[in-house]
């Protein structure tokens, strides 16, 4: 019996986002698990997690081939990931790729106003990031959720590119000035890439 180089050398797996792979098998049923099944969900970004970056980019890159809705993936993967790098890029996939629900409601002016930005992502409650500011300067933020969501004089819905014409420059200068965001503010960057 003679044996072949082929024969002795372990094959190497094949990697999950190899270039022309059908969507098809137990990675796209794991997927399509997601969207109903929260355990499932959290089985792969605790799989994430424990990849090196490489292989985080490779399983993004088979999230977004495989699934018809990556969004809570996508989010989940942001929940773990904590090289400001790889969390930028998933933010930019989440605007992207991801079926977000935004609106904005602006009050006032460029000098003083009200600003309330909700979005909704499938599988999450609402969430709503609320702004205040006079004399030019921001003075009040903080994010709501669904249950904490408070009627407010800011009634007047307004085109999101609107809106974040006048909220862009208060941001920036706020930044600038040292101000703080809320805890999960870059969960609202999607806004910001509006054109």
């Amino acid at each position: 019996m003679s044996l072949r180089y082929s024969d002795a050398v372990e094959r190497a797996r094949p990697g999950i986002a190899s270039a022309n792979r059908p969507r098809s098998g137990s990675f796209a049923n794991l997927i399509d698990q997601i969207l109903d099944d929260d355990s499932a969900l959290d089985g792969l970004a605790f799989a994430y997690a424990e990849l090196e970056p490489p292989e985080r980019q490779a399983l993004t890159r088979a999230v977004l081939q495989d699934s018809g809705n990556p969004t809570q993936a996508l989010l989940a993967f942001l929940t773990v990931e904590e090289d400001p790098r790889l969390r930028h890029r998933l933010l930019s996939l989440v605007s992207r790729h991801g079926r977000i629900d935004q609106r904005a409601f602006l009050e006032g002016t460029e000098a003083q106003g009200i600003a309330r930005l909700i979005q909704s992502l499938p599988g999450f409650e609402p969430e709503l990031l609320h702004i205040e500011w006079k004399n030019s300067e921001i003075s009040h933020i903080h994010i709501e959720s669904r249950t904490d969501m408070r009627p407010t004089a800011c009634v007047n819905e307004t085109p999101v590119a609107h809106a974040m014409r006048t909220l862009t420059p208060l941001l920036w200068r706020h930044i600038r000035l040292g101000g703080a965001l809320p805890k999960g503010a870059e969960r609202f960057a999607g806004f910001f890439s509006v054109g």
